[in-house]
């Protein structure tokens, strides 16, 4: 048989709402934001490694398939080659440089940070919450960005294959005459 404790226990619940929630859930928004921010920049590095994948095999094969057009039976590889040029010229457009949202601020900006432009801080909370919220606003502008990127290296992937089984079709058709 058990005994019950003469005194309930208690149990540890945090901070909670009139001391000390809201700066806890800054601090929680602005570190998950930061790691979402991270997590952004490590998928950009892999679109970047992927774009300049695509622009030198596009540029490879358009090399390849324009020498090969010169031949009088082989003068249809001048659509794949066009194909993979534009591969490569799509995959151009995530390779320039463009306005990213980074992570971090300039100390400056902190030092005289402000909640609505006009006011300072005047609590770490305050301070915590607008750091948030600006990089809640670098994420939202990068996401677009990204969303992009995925596309763009897509197609530019599908562009490519495309190029490789037309001109692989061609080639065939051509042998078997």
């Amino acid at each position: 048989m058990t005994t019950q404790p003469s005194q309930p226990q208690e149990i540890e619940v945090g901070e909670v709402a009139g001391n000390g929630l809201r700066l806890f859930l800054a601090k929680e928004a602005q570190r998950l934001a930061e790691m979402r921010q991270a997590a952004q920049m490590d998928l950009w590095n892999k679109h970047i490694t992927r774009a300049i994948s695509a622009i030198g095999w596009g540029m490879t094969l358009t090399a390849a398939f324009v020498a090969a057009s010169t031949q009088y039976q082989y003068r249809a590889l001048v659509i794949p080659a066009a194909l993979s040029a534009l591969a490569s010229m799509m995959a151009c457009i995530i390779v320039w440089p463009r306005k990213w949202g980074i992570p971090g601020e300039f100390a400056e900006q902190v030092m005289d940070m402000t909640t609505d432009g006009k006011t300072p801080c005047a609590s770490e909370l305050e301070a915590r919450e607008a750091l948030a919220l600006r990089i809640d606003q670098d994420l939202t502008k990068n996401h677009k960005a990204m969303a992009m990127f995925g596309w763009v290296t897509t197609i530019a992937f599908v562009l490519l294959v495309i190029s490789v089984i037309f001109s692989a079709i061609w080639a065939g058709l051509i042998t078997l005459r």
